[in-house]
């Protein structure tokens, strides 16, 4: 079993198209303080697939998306990025990127298919060859325990996250570790996923290249000349994805999943751009 700590992370949802002032420097690794981490992040409702495997129970949004036009493109994450099956050759991704680390979600019902009682054995080793894995490739693997993925049978018998007892535990945590480190677990910028657009197009996405630029400028300003503890910064995402409500409609990754060919992943630009970022005394510019 592999040996790993779960880290405490503020998990911010940033992954709206924010408003932020152009930078027109360039940025790399070294504008940031030793041991800052970056990495890519996920979670296991989107990335996973193998809805019916390892003993799985169900979820919230395997529910929800078996309603009728609840999903823009009527699809599902069934199978999604097949992340399940795939997450070795997904890892090698990660270490030619030079990323330090992955943000996963351990999905809550593939663990507790009952929503409690006796794990599954299925579940436990399914997250245990991924964490392997992660650290054989000197990748650091950062657990999110909650990522959307709720246990239909908790919502059914406890209205979920509108339980007071979670509101609760939420106060507790508040209280006893106050306002830890910040670790930017999540930030990124979709892209519309057209049909009409040719792959050799989708693979040129220097908006997601400037956002990121900006985004890490400004970020290295805020820690060097403010201080601010930040203290990583988790790119959303490593892959195009299953995206909630938007189904595939949108796309988020550095690499293009070809939905249509065996989901293949091609890189677009901005792997190359984080390349560049991520080697040591290595400067990026957008042109």
């Amino acid at each position: 079993m592999a040996s790993f700590m779960f880290q405490l992370v503020l998990f911010l949802m940033t992954r709206q198209v924010l408003s932020v002032g152009s930078n027109p420097h360039s940025v790399h690794r070294d504008d940031f303080p030793d041991g800052f981490i970056f990495g890519t992040a996920s979670s296991a409702y989107q990335y996973e697939g193998a809805v019916n495997e390892g003993n799985k129970g169900d979820s919230i949004w395997d529910t929800f998306t078996r309603k009728p036009g609840k999903i823009m493109d009527f699809s599902n994450a069934d199978t999604a990025v097949d992340h399940y099956h795939r997450f070795q050759s997904d890892i090698e991704l990660m270490k030619d990127l030079g990323m330090d680390a992955y943000r996963f979600s351990i999905s809550w019902p593939r663990i507790f298919p009952h929503g409690t009682g006796e794990p599954n054995v299925e579940g436990i080793n399914y997250y245990n060859r991924l964490i392997d894995a992660l650290i054989e490739k000197g990748i650091k693997p950062f657990v999110t325990l909650y990522h959307w993925d709720l246990p239909q049978i908790l919502e059914d018998k406890y209205g979920g996250w509108l339980s007071r007892q979670i509101v609760k535990l939420a106060r507790y945590l508040r209280d006893k570790y106050g306002n830890p480190p910040v670790i930017i677990t999540e930030n990124g910028m979709d892209e519309l996923n057209s049909p009409f657009m040719s792959v050799k197009k989708a693979l040129k996405d220097d908006k997601r290249i400037e956002f990121h630029r900006d985004y890490l400028s400004n970020l290295s300003a805020a820690i060097r000349e403010d201080k601010c503890d930040v203290r990583g910064y988790f790119v959303w995402s490593l892959l195009d994805n299953w995206e909630w409500n938007s189904g595939y409609t949108v796309r988020f990754g550095l690499y293009y999943v070809d939905y249509k060919n065996n989901l293949t992943r091609i890189p677009k630009a901005s792997v190359q751009w984080f390349k560049s970022l991520l080697r040591q005394r290595t400067y990026v510019s957008t042109t």
